[in-house]
């Protein structure tokens, strides 16, 4: 996906979009699943910069939706993990605002 650039990091981000649905209507996804989804494209440094350089609106969406599943308990999240995302969520808002 990552060599489709712009439209890769949209791709990925409707996947993650539809996770968040599943889970949200029919209680399908586990927590690691969720942590996995943060861990490797949200807090993982190389993959939050090549989001910000090809698509940084689809990393914002995904750590969006990643915070709103916590904070529906849809998600199981520690709160180091959360803070995490938080940050990574605010400085993409930052890219975005530049």
């Amino acid at each position: 996906m990552k060599r489709h650039g712009y439209k890769g990091a949209g791709d990925m981000m409707k996947r993650i979009v539809n996770m968040f649905g599943w889970e949200a209507t029919a209680d399908a996804v586990k927590d690691w699943i969720f942590e996995e989804v943060a861990e490797k494209y949200v807090l993982d440094e190389k993959m939050g910069e090549w989001f910000k350089e090809n698509n940084p609106h689809a990393i914002e969406e995904i750590a969006r939706r990643l915070l709103e599943a916590y904070r529906r308990g849809l998600w199981d999240a520690s709160e180091e993990i959360v803070e995490k995302i938080e940050e990574a969520y605010f400085d993409v808002e930052g890219v975005l605002e530049d």
